[in-house]
């Protein structure tokens, strides 16, 4: 339902390490630069099961968290290091240093004012707020399909990408 993502690959509910489920895509294409609908369907995806959570069982539970850590991180890059915000506009604010053999963030000085990083910090709420507010509707329209695939996940645990299309491209009143 997300045109500008990478295209579904398989969807399983079986727990791997912290995740108690996964959504795998495969890029269609080698990707050297990102597209602002690319990045803003990317966080739509990180953002459905939480929603789904929430229109299902009426209430948030804690296994999104590492989705939202990463929704978070790719905000903030939109926002501060990518210049995809009108009212930040196009420069870059770091707030620390990525440094490859370390695999983390580390502490720098920041170059901004705190009146600053409240308006990154407000840009980077609104980005993902927005997208969650899309992907709540899309989710609401497209209910009798994700109660489908839900049924469909609880009975097979793991969904290929062709079983997820024709679960997607049913018609509601034979989705049961």
């Amino acid at each position: 339902l997300l045109p500008n993502t990478d295209p579904l690959d398989k969807v399983t509910i079986i727990p791997r390490g912290q995740a108690l489920g996964a959504t795998e895509q495969i890029p269609g294409e080698e990707r050297h630069n990102l597209s602002e609908s690319y990045l803003r369907d990317r966080i739509g995806v990180m953002l459905g099961g939480r929603i789904s959570e929430k229109l299902i069982f009426g209430e948030f539970s804690s296994g999104a968290e590492e989705d939202l850590k990463q929704a978070t991180r790719l905000a903030r890059h939109m926002v501060s290091h990518w210049g995809m915000s009108e009212k930040i506009g196009p420069v870059v604010f770091r707030r620390g240093e990525e440094h490859i053999f370390l695999g983390r963030e580390m502490t720098q000085q920041k170059d901004f004012s705190e009146h600053t990083a409240q308006i990154i910090d407000d840009e980077i709420h609104a980005l993902v707020h927005g997208i969650e507010e899309k992907i709540t509707e899309l989710l609401k329209t497209h209910r009798p399909q994700l109660e489908a695939l839900a049924g469909a996940l609880l009975e097979k645990e793991t969904l290929e990408a062709a079983e997820i299309q024709a679960i997607i491209e049913a018609k509601p009143q034979a989705i049961q």
